[in-house]
């Protein structure tokens, strides 16, 4: 306590920082996400291809005109097989249809006479159940219907097909698949645009989205152009820019946490939401503080790369805030190694 209390100012800034960041790496990996993916078929000879069907993913799409869409996969014997639906419409719902080799064969109640069925396929359809409430994502973040989840083991290897359709109408449509939670290094860095996709399928223009970073960006530029006046060379202007882009992307975090909560109760899994907004914000101030200053030293500089490599793994700034900062400390290094 003793050491934290003499302390510099920028060093309790870094202790916090530490902090934050093994608090957010030590829950990511209990955080609801998953992949985004577009696209869809209408019938058995066009489904739309799941290529690895055990990996977490979400389809955003829109059921609508009454025609099914149609998914396809392959999965292995015992393999597990986990499908989801979720959507913001709450007067819409959507169902479920799973056919595959193996399944009952005693088709029962569906609600699409012209579904295609493969010869020797059976099938499970599963009734989407309307909820009053909406469920808090603090990944994205997001709140949603989720109107039915299914879960088991298959028995016979083979093609999978996986269909939704409903009788409620039409409506924006999320559909889960799979379990395991991984990114490849580009879905990893694309996350911030995919979480904007997401927000856009929800209804919102991607002007709505934007508006925070949009506001901090300019409103930062024009402060120091009128206010402020900092004489920034070419590397420290950069480097501001992008500490103003990390700014705005936890403003942007926050702002979508405000509108998620409007449409659904309170849940405890806010406060990893906030973690993840205090992020970019914290590494974007440690960022303006070395940005300000004409002189650097050579570990300074070099804290300012890696807080521009950490700015990409945590998604800050849409990459050209990163980027930029990068850059920026580049700049410096390769002045001091000419000098």
């Amino acid at each position: 306590m003793q050491f934290y209390t003499n302390c510099t100012h920028a060093k309790r800034i870094s202790i916090a920082f530490v902090v934050v960041l093994f608090i957010a790496t030590s829950i990511f990996s209990i955080v609801y996400a998953h992949v985004p993916l577009q696209g869809e078929g209408y019938g058995i000879e066009d489904a739309a291809l799941i290529d690895d069907p055990l990996k977490s993913w979400v389809i955003y799409t829109e059921y609508k005109d009454a025609r099914p869409l149609y998914y396809k996969f392959d999965l292995l014997a015992n393999d597990r097989l986990r499908a989801g639906l979720l959507t913001v419409d709450k007067d819409f719902i959507p169902d479920l249809t799973i056919m595959g080799p193996g399944l009952p064969d005693d088709f029962g109640e569906h609600f699409h006479e012209e579904f295609e069925i493969p010869d020797g396929y059976g099938l499970l359809h599963i009734h989407g159940e309307k909820q009053e409430n909406k469920v808090y994502e603090p990944f994205t973040p997001s709140s949603y219907y989720t109107v039915l989840d299914l879960d088991f083991s298959v028995n016979e290897t083979g093609t999978y097909y996986l269909v939704v359709d409903s009788t409620t109408g039409s409506g924006k449509v999320g559909i889960v698949i799979g379990y395991i939670e991984s990114f490849t290094l580009i879905e990893w860095l694309k996350v911030p645009f995919d979480v904007a996709f997401v927000h856009n399928w929800e209804g919102q223009d991607y002007l709505l989205i934007l508006l925070p970073m949009i506001i901090i960006v300019v409103g930062g530029l024009l402060l120091n152009a009128y206010y402020f006046k900092l004489p920034l060379d070419v590397s420290q202007f950069l480097a501001f820019v992008g500490a103003l882009m990390y700014f705005g992307s936890g403003a942007i975090i926050l702002h979508q946490m405000i509108i998620a909560l409007l449409g659904s109760n309170y849940d405890v899994l806010l406060f990893v939401t906030l973690i993840f907004a205090a992020i970019p914000i914290l590494i974007g101030y440690l960022i303006i503080r070395k940005a300000i200053k004409p002189d650097l030293s050579i570990g300074q500089e070099t804290l300012l790369l890696i807080y521009g490599l950490v700015g990409l793994v945590f998604w800050a700034g849409y990459i050209i805030g990163p980027l930029l900062v990068i850059t920026s400390a580049l700049i410096k290094l390769i002045k001091r190694k000419k000098t």
